[in-house]
């Protein structure tokens, strides 16, 4: 069995070194992404690299910063700060705000030998959209 380890690490790398195609990757052929708030869905290495090339644009400067994380068997699980500068436009064709945001996000990772099959991920749209200014502040 792969280190997942070592492999959730290597990811987190490739996120912060702004590397979509090392990213992409450390996805098997026939992966699954799923981006739960977000609606999103690729399937297959080239919709992974196709998708983080379009988180980039919008947000060139991203980071991620994992805060825990376990494995079980040949299944991950992270807690993790996204956090970055909105520079581009958004996926929904919003422009860009030129805010910044930090956002809790969990990524539930299924792993084939050295590489992820299944990846799903979640997080508070609400809370980005507030921080973007696309969105009124919450009550209270």
């Amino acid at each position: 069995m792969a280190n997942i380890v070592d492999g959730q690490n290597e990811m987190t790398r490739a996120w912060n070194a702004h590397d979509a195609a090392k990213v992409a990757s450390l996805y098997a052929e026939d992966c699954l992404y799923e981006n739960e708030p977000a609606g999103a869905v690729a399937k297959g290495r080239e919709a992974v690299k196709t998708f983080v090339e379009g988180v980039l644009s919008a947000f060139p400067d991203v980071k991620l910063e994992v805060k825990n994380s376990f494995v079980s068997g040949n299944s991950a699980a992270a807690e993790i700060v996204m956090s970055g500068t909105n520079t581009g436009r958004l996926a929904s064709g919003a422009p860009a705000t030129g805010k910044s945001f930090s956002v809790n996000l969990c990524a539930i990772a299924e792993y084939q030998g050295d590489l992820v099959k299944r990846n799903t991920i979640y997080w508070d749209m609400a809370a980005l959209m507030r921080q973007l200014g696309l969105m009124p502040p919450a009550p209270g």
